[in-house]
């Protein structure tokens, strides 16, 4: 509609604007809202300093241990800011693109391009079924490399140049700004690895051949604005090991605290800001002990000068092949193994993920039917 192009255009401007190069971002003090989430300063470890590595991973193991869900901060070495500015605006400008050129751009046999609201990530593989799939209000780009998983290997995608993109001519800059911020997103991501390890009580290198052939996922989500009736991704928990999540300005994640059973609002922090959570690979390597987080996402935007919320989580899985099991550090007569072995690639997300949910009892959540609206 036309009033949503504008809310997509006002957002492209305050995305625009950002780039004064004000330095760096992603540390400043914490509002009272941000004090239940973690913040984690990976700058130490990223500066290779004596004893970072070991201190990050002990408030790792603390955060996936509770919330499951922190922020980032002290990152811009790997992850520059403009870098990040330059894929918030890529994908601000892609949204803003008539639903013709969009529909161009529909999800194809390979899971990769355009979701239309309603549309799941496997619309495109299905043969692209009537829609809704599912009750969410958002629209998004999805871009895989080494995947997706569920397609036959000669429909993988292996890099980010094999995916569904329009010409370059059509959106001048597009295919620049994301592949930048995917160098960099899974630089950071790798950087994590030996953290992740030694959380798990694993030697450092443990994830090194692990992470050969990463499966890693983009998704360019756009929430429009709904005057606060309509939920933009339904309950769920990521299939993955974690995920990277860029959100803009503005709050509208939704987290399931496994400390209290609450559903609790996460903070937006700044301009921009990088949260990360555990997905259900890591919940089964951990054998629950980090468990994955439920969580749902939406638009709160309301009124006459309401915009469009913008993120942009980055998936990252290991190598579809490696087998996922729960690790004998965290297993014992006591708490025997809760998983069989699973190859990453069929570790899948759950909770309300549309008509998958009903047709694999694997991807049921109990925890998901604990949301509600008010």
């Amino acid at each position: 509609s036309s009033s949503g192009q504008k809310h997509l255009l006002h957002a492209c401007d305050v995305e625009a604007h950002m780039a004064d190069g004000s330095e760096p971002e992603s540390k400043r003090p914490r509002t009272e809202t941000e004090q239940w989430l973690p913040v984690l300063d990976v700058g130490p470890m990223l500066a290779g300093k004596v004893g970072a590595l070991e201190q990050l991973a002990q408030e790792l193991r603390a955060a996936c241990e509770t919330t499951g869900f922190f922020f980032l901060e002290n990152y811009e070495s790997v992850l520059p800011s403009q870098v990040v500015r330059g894929m918030l605006e890529a994908s601000a400008k892609a949204h803003t693109l008539p639903q013709e050129q969009k529909q161009e751009w529909w999800l194809n046999e390979s899971d990769s391009g355009f979701m239309p609201i309603g549309a799941t990530t496997r619309w495109g593989s299905r043969g692209r079924p009537k829609l809704p799939e599912h009750d969410g209000c958002n629209e998004a780009f999805l871009f895989w490399g080494n995947g997706p998983p569920w397609v036959s290997a000669s429909k993988q995608l292996s890099s980010f140049d094999e995916n569904n993109l329009l010409p370059d001519t059509r959106i001048p800059g597009f295919k620049a700004a994301v592949s930048s911020y995917l160098d960099a997103i899974e630089k950071l991501a790798r950087a994590m690895l030996p953290a992740y390890a030694l959380a798990l009580q694993q030697s450092a290198n443990y994830f090194d051949d692990k992470f050969n052939r990463p499966c890693w996922a983009l998704r360019l989500n756009c929430y429009p604005p709904t005057d606060g009736k309509e939920v933009g991704i339904p309950p769920h928990a990521d299939g993955d090991f974690c995920t990277f999540l860029l959100q803009d300005d503005q709050p509208g994640l939704s987290v399931l605290r496994s400390t209290d059973g609450k559903w609790v609002q996460a903070p937006a922090r700044g301009e921009h800001s990088i949260l990360v959570n555990s997905g259900n690979t890591l919940m089964r390597l951990s054998n629950d002990h980090f468990p994955s987080v439920m969580h749902t996402a939406s638009c709160l935007s309301t009124g006459r000068d309401a915009r469009a919320r913008f993120s942009v989580p980055f998936f990252w899985s290991p190598s579809v092949d490696v087998v996922v099991e729960p690790l004998p550090a965290f297993t014992s007569a006591e708490k025997p193994a809760r998983y069989a072995a699973k190859q990453s690639g069929n570790v899948y997300s759950t909770g309300k993920v549309g008509h998958a949910e009903g047709a694999d009892p694997e991807r049921a959540d109990a925890r998901a039917a604990t949301f509600s609206r008010s």
